[in-house]
């Protein structure tokens, strides 16, 4: 028998691009390309000459018979590029380790003609009708990776370092666009985003990923150290660094623009709710477990007020507080009155057991302080609707002055008691 040697593994990226690169020349669409290429270069090389034409018609035998060839190997591209890519990257991180550079010149590219020369146009109507075969591969794709998890990690834990680069191409990104865009330019490219996205794709995904929150909202806790979630830990550390580089002034603009654009999501979202009533009552029902959490942060923010260099905080607060829209406070209070007189209506107990754990709850020292200074603005500000109020209120308060048999308390009432007599009130 003889003795054939067996071809040597190729393991360096070049020989697995070359491989790659002819076994892709062998598919029958370039296969075709290439052939038309040979055949024009003939024709030029030929010429009038018939010597080189019939040299030229054998050269073209040739290559139809090299390029329609069957190897025994022509099934495994998926393999060859995949050995490519590990060894492009294997050959890479050689090179960064060495400290060289991967890319000798990396100002000195064609990205510039390519731009030019490019028809986005054609490329995104080829996106468009290639959405069905890209679905079915990545369906496929999706199948065959989820047999082995472990690649799975592997490939999470690169994203993460893509991740960061992607950070910081993308504040490059962002920058550019603040650099050659107005605000009209800007809004009309970056609005028609929301024109072209398929609603009904985005209500599957966000069932998906609402599905995703809660287990890792779930493992956070799980994985809690010192009491504190596995989220919180991670999420406060992510801050201090990110916080550090911030504009304050940028930011507060940008905050403002977003509260603005809030109102306009609000009522768009009022509108659809109306038209889905199963939507609009499942979440009404879980109205506590959806205020809980934000009752508690307030808690959180009011502490960081309350220990903050008071002078500041003052100056800032009178500024933030000057501007709000007074009048439709007041309409949002009326709605809220009625909301409140519906559900006493059916519930008439449920106010009582609420108000009487905030009461229990409430410091004694700090709310007379408020009261001290509270009282005679509000009654100076809110005079006009004593008739529909100050009735029950008088007599509520009755009830809570009798409660309190404190000195204070006897020369207040007695007090109260001279000013009703001097202005000829009832004896």
């Amino acid at each position: 028998m003889k003795n054939v040697e067996k071809p040597a593994e190729l393991d360096n990226a070049t020989d697995l691009a070359g491989s790659v690169v002819w076994k892709t020349v062998k598919t029958p669409t370039i296969r075709k390309l290439v052939k038309a290429v040979i055949r024009e270069a003939l024709k030029d090389w030929s010429g009038d000459s018939k010597l080189k034409a019939r040299m030229s018609s054998n050269v073209e035998k040739v290559v139809e018979s090299i390029l329609s060839s069957e190897g025994k190997s022509d099934s495994k591209m998926g393999a060859e590029l995949g050995k490519l890519l590990t060894a492009f990257a294997r050959e890479t991180n050689e090179e960064l380790k060495k400290g060289e550079k991967v890319i000798e010149y990396p100002r000195q590219t064609a990205f510039n003609e390519f731009i030019v020369n490019t028809d986005f146009g054609e490329i995104k109507e080829m996106v468009d009708r290639s959405e069905g075969n890209v679905i079915q591969n990545i369906n496929v794709a999706i199948e065959c990776i989820w047999k082995y998890p472990a690649k799975v990690g592997s490939i999470l834990a690169t994203l993460v370092s893509a991740g960061n680069i992607s950070l910081k191409s993308l504040s490059l990104i962002v920058g550019s666009l603040l650099d050659n865009l107005g605000p009209d330019l800007t809004a009309d490219i970056l609005l028609s985003v929301v024109r072209e996205l398929n609603g009904r794709e985005i209500g599957k995904l966000v069932n998906t990923l609402s599905e995703l929150l809660r287990r890792l909202h779930t493992g956070s806790y799980l994985l809690a150290r010192g009491g504190k979630p596995l989220f919180e830990i991670y999420l406060t550390n992510f801050l201090k660094d990110a916080v550090s580089e911030i504009n304050p002034e940028i930011f507060t603009k940008a905050r403002v623009a977003l509260a603005e654009d809030a109102e306009t999501i609000a009522k768009s979202l009022a509108e659809v709710m109306g038209e889905n009533e199963k939507m609009l009552f499942a979440s009404l029902a879980a109205y506590s477990s959806l205020k809980n959490p934000k009752i508690r942060a307030k808690a959180v923010k009011l502490n960081l007020y309350e220990n903050s260099i008071q002078e500041k905080f003052v100056e800032a607060a009178a500024i933030g507080i000057a501007d709000l829209d007074t009048q439709v406070m007041a309409d949002n209070f009326n709605a809220s009155l009625r909301i409140m007189n519906n559900i006493h209506e059916a519930s008439p107990d449920l106010f009582a057991t609420l108000l009487r754990g905030f009461a229990d709850s409430v410091d004694e020292d700090e709310l007379q302080k408020t009261v001290r200074w509270l009282v005679p603005e509000v009654v100076n500000t809110f005079k006009t609707l004593a008739p529909a109020t100050m009735p029950l209120l008088i007599n509520g308060f009755c009830d809570m002055v009798k409660s309190d048999q404190s000195e204070e308390a006897r020369k207040a009432i007695e007090n109260l008691r001279s000013v009703i007599l001097a202005d000829g009130g009832a004896t």
